[in-house]
């Protein structure tokens, strides 16, 4: 598989993770927003907080693989 590929697909599982683990969290905690944007279950925040996590653990990811070597 593509090396830039392969990334991406971690960068978008980490997301995805995120962004599960977020809403499960919400729904446990019984926790109402008002501003549920997306699909009911995700507000602009937690897409902007899933992305900064998604980018910093893959590029921790990519530095240690790269170290590695």
């Amino acid at each position: 598989m593509h090396p830039k590929l392969q990334t991406l697909l971690f960068g978008l599982g980490v997301f995805v993770v995120f962004t599960t683990f977020a809403v499960v969290l919400r729904q446990l905690t019984s926790i109402t927003v008002e501003n549920l944007e997306y699909f009911g279950l995700l507000s602009k925040r937690d897409i902007f907080l899933g992305l900064i996590v998604a980018l910093v653990v893959t590029f921790n990811h990519e530095r240690r693989k790269n170290s590695k070597r």
